[in-house]
């Protein structure tokens, strides 16, 4: 895992499990790839599955999300990752927390990408801690 911060604004969070640290982004490709491994109809079951640490759908959703810009190091590092000496049902926890981290940045990335709000609305909201009415 790289010093630099993760960026939320991608859909990324850091995540741990075993010994090893990486990172994952949530992307739609990625969300794309992992209902077609998963045989997903809805993103409320792969947002189950993911968050309930099913094996299958952790093992599925490492390599659809690993922030890496080499096709072969994310087999790799995978592959790593999923190994029996490394991997446990005791990193449920530590893969819930970052999971739901990354959902949620890639949520409100999208969201951001939405907002129709002016420039003045925006610092309105940011300073008054509201939005400003349209009247």
């Amino acid at each position: 895992m790289a010093d630099i911060p993760a960026n939320t604004l991608r859909g990324e969070a850091d995540a741990k499990i075993g010994a090893i640290s990486f990172r994952i982004a949530i992307t739609f490709d990625g969300l794309a790839r992992l209902s077609t491994a998963l045989k997903a109809q809805t993103m409320d079951e792969i947002y189950v599955r993911l968050l309930g640490f099913e094996p299958k759908a952790v093992a599925c959703a490492i390599p659809c999300f690993i922030v890496e810009d080499d096709q072969d190091r994310i087999s790799e590092i995978s592959a790593k990752i999923l190994s029996p000496d490394n991997i446990s049902a005791a990193d449920q926890a530590a893969w819930r927390k970052s999971i739901e981290q990354a959902l949620s940045a890639h949520i409100e990335a999208g969201n951001l990408r939405r907002d129709e709000r002016s420039a003045m609305d925006i610092a309105n909201e940011a300073l008054l801690g509201n939005r400003a009415s349209p009247s």
